[in-house]
């Protein structure tokens, strides 16, 4: 539960760092950036102290494949169509029953009825927190497309999620040990392939359409006009700081979750991070978040409750 709800606050922090790079230099090098240092860092660790290329690795590598490298880039994407809370709702409530159907139709890990009841407190009290979200973007620039993008990051982030706990539950059945930060890195080389991959395409085939997913006249101007707003327009802090609460503390929360809990579960407690990237924007861009919001965020603490005080933890 704990590894959850870092999780949640990390993923929390990370749409608000990730919808600041952006706006500095497009997503497709906001998204290879991110995952180059958290490959750095985590490497370091693997290599280091960790397991280096032992374990799970083919397994774990198509979820970092899935997850980071189409689901990073397709999450990164949306969010200038649908801003961070909107965008953060859909991929992370969408997730959690993604993850729970992958992991019961792939190797029955099953969630009991009253864990799918309190889960779905939750997701019901996210969903009526960011509702007022939902009205302000309904008819926005780009929002079909937002909408469709944030989706397939769900899909791709429920299906990450499983394939990472059918590893720890192979990693268990086969009495190997199981090191977290190896994990999270051996997720991140497959992540990153497919990000240098998007990479090269956007700047062999779509530059002139795309300009990095971004024109690169807009990224200029966007520049100029943050060169004197100090560390705000520093490109390398927010991708530092986005790097740093997603896939390396982000994800390394959400792998030591479900070496206890399931993979829906973990999702349906890590969904409420868009509850808290709310406050965060606010200290950033000054919103005010509307009345709905704390119902909402009431409703989602008591799932929160439920699931960990009345709901036996699945897993264990």
């Amino acid at each position: 539960m704990i590894g959850a709800l870092l999780n949640a606050v990390m993923f929390g922090i990370t749409p608000v760092a990730a919808g600041r790079a952006i706006r500095l230099i497009g997503f497709v090098r906001a998204n290879l950036l991110r995952l180059l240092i958290a490959f750095i860092v985590m490497g370091a660790w693997a290599f280091v102290a960790g397991q280096g290329l032992k374990g799970q690795v083919g397994l774990l590598f198509l979820a970092g494949a899935v997850g980071f490298g189409i689901g990073g880039l397709t999450l990164l994407a949306a969010l200038p169509r649908l801003g961070a809370p909107l965008t953060s709702l859909i991929e992370e409530s969408g997730a959690a029953p993604v993850a729970a159907l992958i992991a019961w139709v792939w190797y029955a890990d099953t969630l009991r009825n009253d864990q799918i009841l309190w889960c779905a407190v939750v997701l019901a009290g996210v969903v009526l927190g960011l509702a007022p979200y939902i009205r302000e973007r309904a008819h926005g620039k780009g929002v079909l497309l937002g909408i469709a993008l944030a989706v397939t990051a769900a899909v791709a982030q429920g299906f990450s999620l499983a394939a990472t706990r059918e590893a720890i539950l192979l990693s268990k059945a086969a009495h190997q040990p199981f090191d977290v930060p190896t994990a999270a890195f051996q997720r991140l080389a497959g992540g990153l392939l497919v990000g240098v991959a998007v990479f090269l395409v956007a700047r062999l085939v779509w530059k002139r359409r795309w300009g990095f997913a971004g024109r690169d006249g807009e990224i200029r101007e966007v520049l100029s006009r943050e060169k004197g707003a100090g560390i705000a327009g520093r490109p390398l802090f927010w991708v530092s700081l986005n790097s740093l609460f997603g896939p390396i503390l982000g994800v390394s929360a959400a792998i030591w979750a479900q070496q206890s809990l399931p993979s829906g579960e973990v999702q349906s407690i890590v969904a409420t991070a868009p509850l808290i990237s709310v406050p965060f924007a606010r200290w950033l861009e000054g919103h005010t978040p509307p009345r709905l919001y704390y119902v909402g965020a009431a409703i989602a603490i008591l799932g929160l409750v439920g699931i960990n005080f009345i709901a036996a933890p699945g897993g264990k």
